[in-house]
C-alpha cells in the first residue's frame, strides 16, 4: 500500500519489549538485567500475529523483531513462528545486542528467522563495557560467530559512532568485513534520549568516513529502498554501510512503520505521533484492517531531527 506521499510501505518493525540486559549510553533504558518487574502489559504472541496479518493485507512483506533486547522475552521464538506463519511475509529479521545469541540462535532459525542485526559499538573490552553499562564483549562475539555458523546471513553489525568515544575503532570495524560475509553499518548518533539530545557535538557525519576511504566502491545494487548506503572494498567478502539520518535525510524512500510492545503504531522514528491500537486489538479486531490502512496512508512526510525535536521516548521503547 502507498501512503499519501506515494511511498510503498512494506516494512514493519515490532518492538516486543522495552527491557534490556544492557544500559547503553545513547539508549539509556535505565534498567538492566537486574530489573525483573513487569511494568506494563505487553502484546502477546497471538496479538502480534493479529497485527501482522492485518499489515500483510496492505502489503507489508518484511518484519523485524526489536526491543529493548528481544531475546529477553521467553516467547520470542513463538512470536517469530507466528509471524512466519502469515501469508505474504517474506523476510523476518531480528535486532539484538547478541548477549544471549550464542545459546538462542539455533532455536531462532528453526522458528523462521532469516537474518540478524547485531548492535556492537566497540571491539575493545573496556570500552564495550563502558558503552553498554557493564556488558561482556565476548558474549556478543560468540553470538556473531554462531550466527555465521548457522547461516543467518548476512550478519549486519550496527555501530553507533560517538566522537571521542569509539571513533578510533573505525578501521577495526571495517576490517571485520575482510574475510567474512559481515555488513558493518555505521549509524549517526540521533537526538533521541538524554545522551543524544545533549551531545549533538559528538555526531560524526558518515560523509567524513567515506571521503577518508578512497578504496570504497559504491555498491548501487545494495542500496535500492534501504536507509543504508553500501560500499565494498576489492577483495573483501563483506560490505560497509552508512545510515545517515542526520546528514542525509532519506525520508522520501522510507518504507516502514513501527509497532511498540504496548500496542502503539509509530509511523515515524523522528516524530512523536503515535496511534494507540491496543483497544482495537483486544476488543474490536474487526476495526483493525481499516485503522491500519488509515495509519499507513497518513504516515508523516519526514522526520523532525535537526529542528529542536525532542523524542518522548528513549530508543529502547521505540525499537530503532
Amino acid at each position: 500500500m502507498k501512503d499519501q506521499f506515494q511511498r510503498e510501505i512494506k516494512y514493519l518493525r515490532i518492538s516486543i519489549t522495552e527491557r534490556c540486559n544492557l544500559k547503553c549510553i545513547y539508549c539509556s533504558p535505565g534498567e538492566g538485567e537486574d530489573c525483573k518487574e513487569e511494568k506494563t502489559r505487553y502484546l502477546t504472541p497471538s496479538e502480534i500475529e493479529l497485527v501482522v496479518r492485518s499489515m500483510a493485507k496492505v502489503g507489508i512483506s518484511k518484519v523485524r523483531i526489536t526491543g529493548g533486547e528481544p531475546l529477553i522475552r521467553n516467547d520470542v521464538c513463538e512470536i517469530i513462528e507466528r509471524v512466519a506463519s502469515v501469508s505474504g511475509i517474506e523476510d523476518i529479521s531480528l535486532t539484538t545486542n547478541g548477549i544471549k545469541l550464542d545459546k538462542m540462535a539455533e532455536g531462532l532459525k528453526k522458528a523462521g528467522l532469516n537474518r540478524l542485526n547485531i548492535s556492537l559499538d566497540s571491539l575493545n573490552e573496556e570500552r564495550f563495557s563502558y558503552i553498554t553499562g557493564g556488558g561482556k564483549l565476548k558474549n556478543t562475539l560468540k553470538g556473531i560467530e554462531k550466527s555465521l555458523e548457522l547461516g543467518l546471513q548476512p550478519v549486519k553489525i550496527n555501530t553507533v559512532l560517538v566522537k571521542g568515544i569509539n571513533d578510533s575503532e573505525i578501521e577495526s570495524f571495517i576490517e571485520l568485513t575482510k574475510d567474512r560475509p559481515i555488513e558493518v553499518r555505521f549509524i549517526e548518533l540521533m537526538p533521541i534520549g538524554k545522551f543524544g539530545e545533549e551531545n549533538s557535538d559528538k555526531i560524526i557525519a558518515n560523509e567524513q568516513i567515506i571521503k577518508a576511504h578512497p578504496q570504497f566502491i559504491y555498491d548501487g545494487k545494495s542500496n535500492c529502498g534501504q536507509p543504508a548506503t553500501y560500499y565494498t572494498i576489492e577483495g573483501y567478502k563483506g560490505k560497509i554501510g552508512f545510515i545517515s539520518p542526520m546528514s542525509h535525510k532519506f525520508c522520501t524512500t522510507c518504507n516502514r512503520v513501527r509497532l511498540t510492545y504496548d500496542g502503539l503504531i509509530k509511523p515515524c522514528l523522528g516524530n512523536n505521533g503515535e496511534i494507540d491500537l491496543l483497544d482495537t486489538i483486544q476488543n474490536h479486531p474487526e476495526r483493525l484492517d481499516r485503522e491500519i490502512r488509515q495509519i499507513i496512508f497518513n504516515k508523516p512526510k519526514g522526520h523532525n531531527f535537526g529542528s529542536d525535536f525532542s523524542s518522548k521516548r528513549n530508543m529502547n521503547t521505540i525499537g530503532g
